[in-house]
């Protein structure tokens, strides 16, 4: 976690760029961190037509993620802005590679035990996690404000669940967890990339691990699909662009503007946002609770940004 680091100086210096002074309010972080959520909950509905012209789960990670390396490294390679420190590019693969892909796989492993409700609310556990690994391992404290966002958050998320139509399975249940404190660590790592390297950059390398990964994955089970048709290939780019890599550049800026905690609570507007677009592109249902459960998850990011002090002691 101290890679960027190189003197104990710059570990309590105030004017490092991982300890900027965000403003109270920032509305551009907050309208980034909401639209990467949007693009985010996309993955269900172009999940389901990937699935439905043919694609297995594999073939549709690969060309999510490997489609939105490809997209962004030519961008990159236009601008001729590709290349960056080597301990932040070998810091992001690795994030990808690793981080990125343990976090998927853990989370398919809880959707094999347990409903799709329970495995997402389980994931959905990432913004107390980190708060929890910025405590023990960046020092940073947790007051009032932080608590009753996450609990608020966290709320949010039950509300959404129809228990009465829910499976539970203690391992799923596990997995689910897992995966969260997975991507709470990959958020906080992220946080800290942005902080010395460009949202592209960072989105580029890390995607590229992740591709690398899940190449490796595909091709040693024979499971790879190659795309056929049109709506084959206009599915694999909506899982490239709209479900990843623009959602992960909005993520990665709106983490240059916000704190890491507020970040992390508003992208749980994540599956709400997917239900509304499922009701208006796919006809699903829409309850009440998830109306209240999206108006607490947002709630609960908005007084974080109000309450936010101008230092880094948050």
């Amino acid at each position: 976690m101290t890679t960027f680091k190189t003197s104990s100086h710059q570990q309590t210096s105030t004017n490092s760029p991982e300890y900027q002074v965000h403003p109270r309010l920032d509305w551009l972080g907050v309208l980034l961190i909401i639209l990467s959520a949007a693009g985010f909950g996309t993955l269900g509905i172009f999940g389901k037509f990937a699935y439905a012209q043919g694609f297995n789960i594999v073939s549709s990670l690969f060309w999510r993620v490997g489609g939105a390396a490809a997209m962004l490294w030519l961008w990159l390679i236009l601008l001729n802005q590709w290349q960056i420190r080597r301990r932040v590019a070998t810091t992001a693969f690795w994030l990808g590679a690793v981080g990125y892909t343990l976090q998927a796989a853990l989370f398919f492993g809880a959707l094999f035990y347990t409903s799709a409700g329970i495995a997402a609310l389980m994931f959905f556990t990432y913004p107390a996690f980190v708060a929890i690994i910025r405590w023990v391992f960046l020092r940073y404290p947790i007051n009032f404000w932080q608590v009753l966002a996450l609990s608020l958050a966290i709320g949010g998320c039950l509300w959404t669940i129809d228990w009465q139509q829910e499976r539970v399975h203690p391992l799923g249940i596990g997995l689910g967890i897992a995966s969260g404190a997975c991507y709470g660590l990959y958020l906080v790592i992220s946080a800290r990339l942005v902080q010395v390297t460009s949202a592209i950059q960072t989105a580029a390398y890390m995607l590229l691990g992740a591709t690398t990964t899940t190449l490796g994955f595909a091709l040693s089970q024979h499971q790879l699909i190659l795309p056929q048709s049109l709506a084959q290939i206009g599915t694999a780019a909506g899982l490239a662009i709209a479900a990843t890599a623009l959602p992960i550049v909005f993520l990665f800026i709106g983490l240059r503007r916000l704190d890491v905690i507020s970040a992390a609570i508003l992208s749980t507007l994540e599956p709400i946002l997917a239900v509304v677009m499922g009701v208006y592109l796919l006809g699903e249902s829409l309850w009440l609770g998830q109306i209240i459960g999206g108006a607490m998850v947002l709630a609960s990011g908005l007084l974080l940004q109000i309450k936010q002090p101008g230092s880094r002691d948050q």
